[in-house]
């Protein structure tokens, strides 16, 4: 691995050391900006001392790699929007959130809807008639599906912006903090009726790239074609998953074939490989056939990243494909390594928060695990034919690809299909064939000259691959499902992989020792975290809304205690991931009692119905439950508790009520619509 020495790779990893320092330190832009050109100035002199940098001393090495650290932290802090003055939060009043402002913006991308609402990106103008930026996640009622606000569009409404919502349950997905990520940090509810259309429209690459993608549905839409085939279609070609219905994604989850759905590195690589192979013929031309060859390769790329959105998975699909096209034109596996950190690096200057996206993770450990690793498992048999030499090819990429993102896959989504390699098997090869088809049927239909049959014929081979996903999803018995993964099983579940490979690859004593080492950090981090998780025992009053819901964890096992049924997707909403980290199980789910003694404490439950004897209660914490018709002063007065805790089934105005009653006696007081679950150790 003679590439790791190469100057790219040190650059691109320090640089994305400083981007996770700069994420987690509070440091101002000017003193960044300072250090920063320190180091540069001190690099400049090193260089000047030194006749060759990188292979003489380790002095400009060092000066070199502190150099770019800077820089990745300068990049998160330049990049921030806050740090500017003209962002929107400095024009939004802190104390009275509550109060409704003016606020101009333009729709900027539709996200995929939720049950009630139609979601949306947009791009703040004007905050009280004064200018500003920022991005908003803008929400309207989905009582009428017609009712759909325009990308590129400019509104004018008064509403309320409230902080994006964290979640109020322990493990449970923070929707909050992936917005953070994309410096998104509001939303606002608005209704149809209090938005005002501006009449001017951006004219912006975005708008005409969904101007076109609306004009293409426009067309399919005329052909007899379905509404989940015309979703897939417009995953696969045009990079937007909105209409995806939940089932679908689910099925296509559960094959290991997600990644078909998103227009990833997969599309991109393989509408590369289509775009090498017709345009061949222009390598005849003498000097400069192979230079006009790529020329063309990546105007076509760019062109599609345009009209699909420039959503951040093809831009990076994109960017990636574009420097390994080079790198391919130049032939040489130094400059394929090196174009995969260069379009890192590049990306992460235009964008640092990539980053911590799964799909760039994802993507670039794909990539990456494919040219070192497969070219290794294509070894182990030469084919003698053509047909078992490209089962052979595509079976190889797809071990090579799942054995790089295997760790990070269960780090986020904590399952794994056993049969991925057969629905990959069977639509990788025949995806080519439908991209083809798809573009075929985009060109044809922006010049109107596209064919029933063409169209016709695309359905179909999107009916096919629904049905191997479906099959394939439908191996239950086959998806290992709830896999408890930390970060410290990332971490030597990846310094295993490159020990066994770096084995595999050559066998040697020290390597064979690296990959026993491996083997024992892996057992030493299960044994910990089995120890850990044995000794956790903890009470929770769970945040729900209409009900209330108490658990008990004790030796990973979860009792649950419910003021009403809770069907199985409510319950894996509330404690799948619960359950799945702490590696624990549900025991039992019972009714909701209303006192209970959990390690000497005392725990009384007011609800609207219950009637106590309070005389002889000490109760050291009690829940409210139901909006229950107390006096709750007199309640603090009469039994003197140590903690009140009012979960979500309580209405608002009693929650606000209670608050303030419990701040002028100095009770402690934890409502769980903003604290979040109540946890007792």
């Amino acid at each position: 691995m003679k590439f790791l020495n190469i100057p790219f790779i040190v650059i691109t990893i320090s640089t994305i050391l400083g981007i996770l320092l700069g994420s987690s330190l509070e440091i101002k832009v000017s003193t960044t900006l300072i250090g920063l050109f320190s180091s540069i100035c001190a690099l400049f002199i090193i260089w000047k001392m030194v006749d060759k940098p990188f292979s003489k001393t380790y002095i400009f090495t060092v000066a070199a790699i502190i150099s770019f650290i800077l820089f990745g932290l300068t990049l998160t802090k330049v990049h921030h929007p806050k740090n500017y003055p003209n962002h929107y939060t400095h024009f939004i009043p802190h104390k009275n959130a509550e109060n409704s402002i003016g606020i101009q913006f333009s729709i900027k991308e539709r996200l995929k809807p939720t049950s009630f609402y139609n979601v949306y990106i947009a791009s703040i103008k004007r905050i009280h008639n004064k200018k500003a930026k920022g991005l908003l996640l803008i929400r309207t009622q989905r009582k009428d599906s017609s009712q759909l606000l325009d990308v590129g569009s400019t509104y004018i409404t008064c509403t309320q912006l409230e902080s994006t919502p964290k979640p109020l349950n322990p493990n449970q997905f923070d929707y909050s903090n992936y917005l953070s990520k994309r410096y998104i940090y509001h939303r606002a509810t608005v209704s149809f009726d209090r938005l005002l259309q501006h009449n001017t429209t951006e004219k912006t690459s975005t708008h005409l790239a969904h101007q076109i993608r609306n004009h293409i549905n426009t067309k399919l839409s005329s052909y007899n074609i379905t509404s989940k085939q015309l979703s897939i279609i417009n995953a696969l070609l045009l990079g937007q998953r909105q209409n995806i219905s939940q089932e679908t994604f689910k099925q296509y989850r559960d094959a290991g074939a997600i990644h078909i759905l998103a227009m990833s590195g997969l599309h991109i690589g393989i509408l590369l490989y289509i775009l090498n192979f017709l345009l061949h013929p222009l390598e005849s031309i003498k000097k400069y056939g192979k230079t006009i060859k790529l020329i063309f390769i990546l105007l076509f790329l760019w062109c599609f990243a345009g009209i699909a959105g420039f959503s951040p998975s093809i831009l990076r699909a994109v960017t990636m494909f574009s420097f390994l096209a080079i790198a391919v034109q130049i032939k040489s596996e130094f400059n394929t390594y090196n174009s995969l950190f260069i379009s890192a690096f590049i990306l992460l200057c235009f964008n640092p928060q990539y980053l911590f996206s799964a799909g760039f993770q994802l993507s670039y450990l794909a990539v990456f695990a494919i040219v070192w690793i497969q070219p290794k498992l294509d070894k182990l048999y030469k084919p003698k034919f053509f047909i078992d030499k490209k089962i052979w090819q595509t079976f190889t990429v797809t071990i090579a690809a799942q054995l790089g993102l295997l760790p990070l896959i269960l780090f986020y989504f904590h399952q794994f299909p056993i049969l991925f390699f057969i629905s990959n098997l069977i639509i990788i090869p025949f995806l080519g064939g439908v991209l083809v088809l798809g573009f075929s049927v985009i060109l044809l239909s922006l010049v109107d000259l596209l064919p029933e049959i063409i169209v016709m014929l695309l359905a179909k081979c999107i009916d096919f691959m629904n049905n191997v996903v479906g099959w394939v999803a439908h191996q239950d018995a086959w998806i290992l499902k709830n896999i408890p993964f930390s970060v410290n099983m990332l971490i030597v579940s990846y310094f295993a992989l490159i020990t066994f490979i770096l084995m595999f690859q050559k066998l040697h004593m020290k390597r064979v020792r690296l990959a026993l080492l491996s083997i024992t950090a892996i057992l030493l981090v299960l044994s910990y975290e089995k120890h850990k998780s044995s000794r956790s025992n903890e009470l929770i009053v769970f945040h729900r809304h209409y009900m209330s819901t108490i658990g008990v964890l004790k030796n990973q096992k979860l009792k649950l205690y419910s003021s009403d049924t809770i069907f199985n997707s409510n319950l894996n909403y509330l404690i799948g991931n619960y359950l799945t980290t702490n590696k624990a199980s549900l025991d039992s789910l019972v009714s909701l009692k209303n006192t209970y003694n959990y390690k000497k404490q005392q725990l009384l439950i007011i609800d609207q119905q219950g009637i106590y004897n309070i005389e002889s209660m000490k109760p050291d914490v009690i829940i409210l439950s139901n909006s229950p018709k107390i006096n709750l002063n007199r309640m603090i007065d009469s039994l003197k508790p140590r903690q009140i805790v009012a979960d979500g089934s309580n209405y608002t105005s009693l929650l606000d009520r209670w608050e303030k009653s419990c701040l002028q006696s100095k009770t402690p007081f934890h409502r769980t619509d903003k604290k979040g679950a109540y946890i007792l150790k």
